[in-house]
């Protein structure tokens, strides 16, 4: 009996490759502001830290991809990117100043705001070439940021926050093995080379920008759950075993679908209807936050990340897939990234900040009306974007 072909060797090593940079994100993420106040900083400083690194984010996941595409050697600059963060990670320990410190903290914002585009290019060009489903083997990223984190929360209970450093060095010293000999391909191999007016015209290009912000809304519409989910929770009675019990069911929840359902949805939905899935699934989730729930009906709300998150995510990468010429995928995805994990998150946040303690559980109402914005724009992209390259 054949193997599926995600278990062929070309979709087992591309597998790898999402296992390899989610295990380290799904460690830095929790655990990361835990060894800075190790190291000293105060709680404003490590809030500073972490500003500083979604401004750095931004901007290299813009510029790394980009570099990607410019070079025509994905995989290289993805193994040298991963190899800067296990070297910077590694010297973090012999850090004894908090201006060396900050420095070192923005290596590591460029470090992993430049894997992921980079990574999710390769990925569906091996999909593509290989001829399995790009959603089961991302699904091997969201398990392995879900049992990192587990593992190490484990570790750092017994043996101290250290853990966390030397994981995150160990993870990508294996992306690094894992980016060079990525299925995905060494380079496009195009006759010319992306210029900075092919990424101009991207920007300006009426379908791609409605995208951008669509998919940015759907997604950064997270930004009240991250920053004040777990702070509002506790304030509702919720008992820290249990949220932490939330936050991963959650990402079993998206995992799940992406192994189980995600290429389905894709065929059944399209990349428009995907993404408009996720933004509708979000004006429920968020609009049943603002009450408060708990209980039954608080997990009951937490499958639904599988579609606020997973579907949406799936939904963009199949529009890049569709939309982008190969040559650009990478800058795309760059694009992609900065708009849903860093410009609108950021805001979100901001946003979330000044009315949270005000408004409590009400807050949940800006990631709602994210949600509708993302719906809007998704339902009008679908009827202006008949499946075909935006930009050539």
């Amino acid at each position: 009996m054949p193997r599926p072909n995600a278990l062929s060797p070309a979709g087992l090593r591309t597998a790898a490759a999402y296992a390899a940079i989610f295990a380290a994100l799904g460690v830095h993420l929790p655990f990361w502001p835990l060894w800075l106040a190790e190291w000293g900083l105060t709680a404003a400083e490590i809030g500073g830290f972490t500003a500083a690194g979604i401004v750095i984010r931004v901007l290299a996941g813009l510029a790394v991809p980009a570099l990607a595409d410019r070079l025509d050697a994905r995989r290289a600059v993805l193994a040298a990117v991963a190899g800067i963060g296990a070297v910077t990670f590694a010297v973090h320990g012999l850090l004894d100043a908090r201006g060396v410190l900050l420095v070192a903290t923005l290596v590591t914002g460029v470090v992993f705001a430049g894997m992921i585009p980079i990574a999710d290019a390769l990925g569906t060009a091996a999909a593509r070439t290989g001829g399995f489903g790009y959603a089961p083997v991302r699904s091997m990223g969201s398990l392995s940021f879900l049992l990192a984190s587990l593992a190490v929360g484990w570790l750092i209970a017994r043996y101290g926050v250290v853990v966390a450093q030397w994981w995150i060095v160990v993870a990508l010293i294996f992306c690094v093995w894992t980016a060079w000999t990525h299925p995905g391909g060494g380079n496009v191999r195009q006759p010319h080379p992306p210029r900075l007016g092919d990424l101009g015209r991207m920007l300006t290009e009426k379908r791609f920008v409605i995208f951008i912000v669509a998919i940015g809304m759907a997604q950064s519409s997270h930004a009240v759950l991250y920053a004040y989910g777990s702070l509002h929770w506790e304030a509702l009675g919720v008992s820290e075993p249990v949220i932490g019990q939330l936050w991963a069911f959650a990402v079993a929840m998206e995992t799940v679908l992406m192994l189980i359902a995600g290429t389905w949805l894709i065929r059944r939905f399209g990349a428009v209807g995907a993404i408009a899935l996720s933004a509708a699934a979000g004006v429920v989730r968020w609009g049943w936050m603002m009450f408060d729930p708990t209980g039954a009906t608080l997990w009951g709300l937490q499958v639904l990340h599988a579609l606020t998150f997973g579907a949406g995510h799936l939904g963009g990468i199949a529009f890049i897939a569709a939309a982008v010429p190969e040559r650009l995928a990478a800058s795309a995805q760059g694009m992609f990234s900065s708009a849903a994990g860093g410009v609108l998150m950021a805001l979100g946040m901001a946003i979330a900040s000044v009315v949270y303690p005000m408004a409590g559980g009400l807050t949940y109402g800006i990631a709602g009306v994210m949600s509708l914005i993302g719906l809007v724009l998704a339902l009008w992209l679908g009827r202006i974007w008949d499946g075909g390259e935006t930009v050539r």
